[in-house]
Order: structure tokens, then C-alpha cells, then sequence
């Protein structure tokens, strides 16, 4: 079969059109779908945006918020004492029994351990970073006598008085010889300090036995030699 040449010259316009027309819808659904997909972006954006205007519109009044709260925070924990000695306790012990009037028969000091561990802001010159902290107790226990009545001054001066301090446990039993309370109460005691803290007991110099003057208040008075009368004749 021959086809002529004015034939073939129209197939080959045809397969030319065929080919142009695929391409052409070829590249426009690309088009469109990148159009589509670009559009639905674009929405989300308008509604982020929207959003962040709105955050940014509520800015100050957001900041003063944060600011009250850090405020707040460190307010509360300035409260806290950066330790808490076994010297304090025992001074603390002796508080007690001239406040409530309770006998302490012996006291015993648990070392201190970090119940918690968390990060408290710290706001200088054009920086703001958190630091870690740890929040410590240590535990005082007191072996005391005492009737009813001292039992409830203590718990409500403890619990009043004593800021960042709790009555965790109390064990007493009735003494039928006295009539009144004997047995033990155990106070903890909370302070913050820093990531680090590591507790390092209290150095206390040797003391001789038998000295007068253990720690040092007392001076010793100067002696001066009497001076020797004038002699001469008269």
C-alpha cells in the first residue's frame, strides 16, 4: 500500500499535533497540581499567620504574665535557705525546748537528700537561661518528754513558725509514772541550692579535756608588776 506524499505530510502533521497536545496536557496537570498543592499551602500559611498576629497583637500582655509568674517563682524560692546544717538543727532543737517547754532526751540528723531537681530562670544583661537547681532534705529526729499540751504547741509551731519545715512522723506513748507524753518526733527540714551541692560536714577543732576555755570568749587579764615605791631622805 503506498501512501502519498500528501498523506504522509497530513499523518505527520496529525502525530506532530498528537504530540504537542500530550505535552501541553502533560505540563498543565503538572501545573495544576503544583497550583493546587501550592494554594493549600498558602491557606495554611494565611491561618499560621493569623494566628502569630494575633500572639503578636497579645505580646505585652503575655510578657508582664511571665514576668509575675518568674517573679513569683523566685520570690518563693528566695524563701527557701541555700542549707541546713546540723549546727542549725541542734540550735533549732534548743529553740524548741525554750518555746514549747518539751525535755529532749537525745536527737538524731538524717543526711540531706534531693527530693527534686528542676530548672529556675535566670535573667541577666540581654540573656535569659535556665538554671538547674536541686530542692534537699534532711530529716531531725528528737527523742522528748512532754504532756498533751506541749505535743499541739509543738506540731502548730512547727507547721506556723517554722518556714519550709514539716512534722513527718510522731510516736508517743502514754507514761503512767509521770502522766504526761514520752517518745519521738521527726521534723523535716527543705532548702534549694545549687545543681552541685555536695554536703560537707562541719570541721570542729579538737578541744583539750580540762580546758577553761574551750572556745575562746574568755581573755585573760593582764597582771602588771607594782611599780617601786620612790625611796630617799627627807
Amino acid at each position: 500500500m503506498k501512501i502519498s506524499k500528501h498523506d504522509q505530510k497530513l499523518i505527520l502533521v496529525l502525530l506532530g499535533i498528537a504530540v504537542f497536545l500530550a505535552a501541553y496536557f502533560g505540563i498543565c496537570k503538572s501545573f495544576n497540581d503544583r497550583k493546587a498543592d501550592a494554594e493549600a499551602q498558602i491557606t495554611q500559611l494565611e491561618a499560621e499567620v493569623e494566628m502569630l498576629s494575633a500572639y503578636s497583637s497579645s505580646q505585652a500582655a503575655y510578657q508582664d504574665e511571665i514576668n509575675k509568674i518568674g517573679d513569683s517563682i523566685a520570690n518563693e524560692l528566695a524563701a527557701y535557705p541555700s542549707d541546713v546544717r546540723s549546727e542549725d538543727l541542734i540550735m533549732y532543737v534548743t529553740e524548741l525546748e525554750t518555746e514549747i517547754g518539751l525535755s529532749v532526751n537525745g536527737i538524731s540528723v538524717a543526711s540531706p537528700e534531693v527530693v527534686a531537681k528542676f530548672t529556675v530562670p535566670n535573667k541577666g544583661v540581654g540573656s535569659y537561661q535556665l538554671v538547674p537547681v536541686v530542692a534537699i532534705k534532711t530529716a531531725l529526729t528528737i527523742e522528748c518528754n512532754l504532756n498533751y499540751t506541749q505535743l499541739k504547741s509543738l506540731i502548730d509551731y512547727v507547721n506556723l513558725n517554722s518556714y519550709k519545715a514539716g512534722i513527718s512522723d510522731v510516736s508517743v506513748s502514754y507514761d503512767s509514772q509521770t502522766g504526761g507524753l514520752s517518745g519521738s518526733v521527726t521534723i523535716d527540714k527543705y532548702f534549694i541550692s545549687s545543681a552541685d551541692y555536695t554536703y560537707t560536714p562541719t570541721v570542729t577543732p579538737s578541744i583539750v579535756k580540762g580546758t577553761n576555755d574551750p572556745f575562746g570568749t574568755f581573755t585573760k587579764p593582764v597582771t602588771t608588776s607594782p611599780s617601786p615605791s620612790p625611796t630617799g631622805t627627807n
